[in-house]
């Protein structure tokens, strides 16, 4: 319990026999404690160095702890201040590493052949992710269809945020490749756009990325994991200009030709007007809190509404619920 702040188990041990009561000698100690002489001994020696019992001068005299409240949340700001030193080491670390990683000749670009392994290297580096991901989304479709892409609903549902612009070509209704599930990834909180997309990029964390050029000659298809720092800052720029420019997909993820919602649609509704909190709700539909958050905002933009009291007005007219 109280290892957090630097004390060990025996003289955590030693410290709660001697605030229950004070001790006469080691040997007390060693009956209560259950521990050998030896270990009660570095016990109180550690105790004493971190301020946590009064060793008396005179061996008639008892051991006492120290009062708990000043010594301990001493021990633990200290511990803090340790920690928040290791934390800005461990960033100055990691950012040297990437560093020179990036700048390692031909390992500053990973080739991946195959669409099988594209796929799978996809699908890992989504797994990977802790922020955000851009992407810039045309054809050929080189990794698993939409229907079976289990990386993105993983984290999407996790919070990981999405900001996608789809070729035009890719939302033709006579396209193979449609349906994309666009419905379904907006309300896990994709957020969409659509234009003239060049071609097909993912830019992860701002930390790497995955170029698959336009080849249509090329006999397999090819895909390109950068890690240069420098090359990946120009693509996150060129999908931010595309992002810039793009116009909002229409998704009809509101109603169903019948005026209802989702099933997934109806159950966050339902919590969200029986009073959950969002992380409630989160907890309920396994999914974040961010996520619910930008569901319910979509949820609201649907409504035609401004709050969430507006919202719970228009589901009952519309008989969502």
């Amino acid at each position: 319990m109280l290892e957090a702040v630097g004390v060990e188990p025996d003289e955590e041990q030693v410290y709660l026999a001697l605030t229950a009561r004070p001790a006469g000698d080691a040997d007390e100690l060693s009956e209560r404690t259950g521990l050998a002489g030896p270990a009660v001994g570095r016990a109180l020696a550690g105790l004493a160095a971190k301020g946590l019992v009064d060793l008396p001068s005179d061996p008639a005299d008892a051991i006492r702890a120290a009062p708990p409240d000043p010594t301990l949340k001493l021990l633990a700001l200290r511990r803090m201040d340790e920690l928040r030193r290791a934390q800005t080491v461990i960033a100055e670390l990691a950012e040297r590493f990437h560093a020179r990683e990036a700048w390692r000749g031909a390992e500053a670009v990973e080739v991946v052949r195959g669409a099988r392994a594209i796929a799978e290297r996809y699908a890992m580096l989504q797994r990977e992710t802790t922020r955000d991901i851009s992407a810039l989304s045309r054809r050929p479709t080189v990794a698993v269809p939409a229907s079976e892409n289990v990386a993105q609903r993983e984290a999407l549902r996790a919070g990981i945020q999405y900001r996608v612009v789809y070729d035009r070509d890719l939302l033709d209704p006579g396209s193979p490749e449609i349906p994309l599930l666009l419905e379904e990834w907006a309300a896990l909180g994709e957020e969409m756009r659509v234009a003239a997309v060049p071609f097909k990029l993912m830019v992860f964390d701002r930390r790497q990325a995955a170029l698959v050029p336009p080849d249509p000659a090329a006999e397999e298809p090819v895909l390109f994991v950068i890690h240069a720092r420098p090359l990946v800052d120009c693509l996150a720029w060129i999908v931010d200009r595309i992002w810039e420019s793009a116009l909002p997909v229409p998704v009809a993820l509101s109603e169903a030709a019948d005026g209802s919602l989702a099933a997934d649609d109806r159950r966050l509704l339902a919590l969200l007007l029986a009073g959950y909190t969002d992380q409630a709700i989160g907890s309920q539909l396994g999914v974040s809190m961010r996520t619910v958050q930008r569901r319910v905002q979509r949820l609201l933009t649907v409504a035609g509404v401004q709050s969430r009291i507006q919202l719970g007005w228009q589901a009952a007219r519309r008989e969502w619920i």
